[in-house]
């Protein structure tokens, strides 16, 4: 059987679920159908594995076309666990495990060597635990002559 990708959009919570391994031929609000059987909508686990999210931001021209350095990305969210915070350059990414702290505002320390003109920025919950987050702040500096 040949599993095709398919995206998934809650219409009332705005949610967006991408399967890759299921063979879904028909689904409905509350259950999706495949060969393998009848899967019911909803709970914390899917299947039997935790449901892991990714935010991403778009990488962007920020402010100027002086090259950036990041000093710290900030956080503020509602979790527990660590959250992965991941920073998307024009030709490279990298990934940060960051610790959730309990009064809701946690900081990443990202790598001194990052120097790029276009900056994305994304975050996960690697342990499927449910968060909320009201807010992602990044902290850059521009170098005074760098653009290329």
């Amino acid at each position: 059987m040949v599993y095709l990708n398919m995206i998934i959009l809650n219409t009332l919570s705005k949610a967006v679920t991408e399967y890759s391994d299921q063979g879904f031929q028909s689904i409905t609000p509350t259950h999706a159908g495949s060969a393998m059987g009848l899967y019911e909508f909803g709970g914390d686990l899917d299947i039997d594995r935790p449901i892991v999210a990714e935010v991403r931001l778009p990488a962007t021209l920020r402010d100027s076309t002086l090259k950036k350095h990041i000093s710290a990305i900030y956080v503020s969210a509602k979790s527990s666990g660590d959250f992965d915070v991941s920073v998307f350059g024009n030709t490279q990414n990298w990934k940060y495990a960051m610790p959730v702290r309990n009064s809701g505002q946690s900081r990443c320390i990202v790598g001194k060597g990052i120097r790029e003109n276009y900056l994305g920025f994304g975050l996960s919950n690697p342990q499927g635990q449910a968060f909320t987050i009201d807010r992602i702040e990044v902290l850059e500096a521009a170098s005074k002559t760098r653009r290329v």
